[in-house]
């Protein structure tokens, strides 16, 4: 019974990091690029900023977090790798780079659009970061 809880945590783990893959790739891939084209695309991100703070996400967000961290002490091979990866590449950059931008951009306020200007280059770099470390830590997970 217990091997059988341990095994259902891991998964749980393995799921929730492929999730935040998709999340990840899908800003560097299409929102970022449609947000640019509009006059009032940092509002929305602003926007968007807030709604994805919900008790999903965060969830989410904080199981492959914490997960990965699980797999760096515990794993060996590639589990150890991914959940390094994952650990460096998307949660620790997210909470360093990424969110620190969305603060700035959202206490802007008259100033928004020149700050969003600075924010998308740095924001979107830092976002393709978590996307090439959560795809390729996505990518030792299933070898």
């Amino acid at each position: 019974m217990g091997i059988q809880i341990l095994q259902f945590i891991e998964s749980l783990i393995q799921l929730s990091m492929i999730i935040m893959v998709g999340l990840y790739f899908i800003f560097s891939n299409t929102v970022m690029a449609s947000l640019v084209k509009f006059e009032s695309g940092a509002d929305v991100m602003v926007e968007i900023n807030k709604v994805i703070l919900n008790p999903v996400f965060m969830a989410v967000f904080w199981i492959s977090g914490l997960g990965s961290l699980y797999l760096v002490i515990v794993a060996e091979g590639f589990l150890f790798i991914s959940g390094l990866v994952f650990l460096v590449g998307t949660t620790l950059v997210t909470m360093v780079r990424n969110v620190p931008l969305n603060n700035q951009l959202q206490d802007a306020g008259a100033e928004r659009e020149q700050v969003w200007q600075r924010y998308l280059d740095k924001w979107v770099f830092w976002n393709h970061v978590r996307t090439v470390a959560a795809t390729s830590s996505g990518l030792l997970l299933v070898v």
